[in-house]
């Protein structure tokens, strides 16, 4: 009689674990099909990769002067800009004032990034820590950009005659020399003197290598 109770019991118990096994099986597979984070997001990075960056090739030229642009490896590279335009398209520059002054030339509003001081990696200029250095760089403006605001106060603490700069301060000196060089430019046309290949060039400011 007793084993006629038992076997039952046993069956139903066996029936019991069987379905927890299932369930448990159920959710460790809903689980496996959730999507994974990405390094750069598990990483607790602010500033995310766009894939819409390019690098410039041997040949770039600048958007704005025609002159040319940097690549990565090339110590003058850390200099070098780019934008992303309204239609999706890239454009490279020499030296974030061609980049600022893009926007005014062209009556656009661009996504704008400069190189990392530190790693050369691209990153949007209203993120990045701007240093006004005795650097000679590509159009002679001597910015350079941090990410990282630590490493920009060590730059400083090392090269005590660089300083912080607001992106408005840059952006008002670069208009300014713009302006004062379209000015420049009209008046030699007026007097019928031969136009310069750019309007943003000007005698003397080109830094080495050009």
């Amino acid at each position: 009689m007793m084993k006629k109770l038992l076997l039952p019991a046993l069956f139903l118990m066996v029936v019991l674990a069987a379905c927890g096994t299932g369930e448990d099986k159920g959710k460790g597979e809903s689980n496996a099909e959730e999507p994974k984070t990405t390094a750069t997001e598990s990483s607790g990075e602010d500033v995310l990769v766009d894939e819409r960056l390019q690098e410039p090739a041997e040949d770039t030229l600048c958007a704005m002067c025609n002159m040319e642009v940097y690549m990565k490896d090339h110590e003058m590279g850390v200099f070098s800009a780019q934008a992303i335009k309204e239609d999706g398209s890239n454009a490279f520059y020499d030296d974030i004032g061609c980049l600022l002054n893009a926007e005014v030339a062209n009556e656009e509003t661009n996504e704008k990034f400069v190189r990392d001081y530190s790693t050369k990696e691209w990153a949007k200029v209203e993120d990045v820590t701007i240093l006004k250095t005795e650097l000679k760089s590509p159009m002679n403006w001597g910015y350079i950009h941090f990410v990282d605001k630590a490493d920009a106060d060590k730059y400083v603490e090392e090269n005590p005659t660089a300083y912080v700069e607001e992106l408005q301060k840059v952006k008002d000196e670069a208009l300014e020399r713009r302006n004062k060089k379209m000015k420049e430019q009209a008046e030699k046309e007026a007097h019928g003197e031969s136009q310069p290949a750019s309007a943003e060039m000007q005698d003397g400011e080109h830094g080495e290598g050009h």
